[in-house]
């Protein structure tokens, strides 16, 4: 069985909702509001979300970020990740039940 920890791989998975929703909305202090966390701890969130990557996930325009390409290409594929663990939870559950 593969071994997904954080200390294992390097990522931690709860930067993923933080990213997409920094893409989402444009901005990191959006971002903090519609997450409920502060401005600093989604800023942390998305500079070691960006050390997992070799080049810049966003483009610094005004008080906005714009996603890169590669950014959007990789929030695609991250939401449809998301959706995946959503839905087999759900499944377990209602299985459960």
């Amino acid at each position: 069985m593969q071994n997904f920890s954080r200390a294992n791989t390097g990522i931690d998975l709860n930067l993923i909702p933080v990213f997409i929703e920094i893409v989402r909305c444009g901005s990191m202090a959006k971002a903090s509001v519609r997450l409920e966390m502060s401005r600093p701890a989604v800023s942390l969130a998305l500079k070691r979300f960006n050390q997992l990557f070799d080049e810049p996930l966003f483009i610094r325009k005004g008080l906005y970020l714009e996603p890169t390409n590669k950014a959007l290409q990789l929030t695609h594929s991250l939401e449809n990740l998301m959706a995946d663990i959503h839905q087999n939870i759900g499944a377990v559950n209602t299985a459960e039940a």
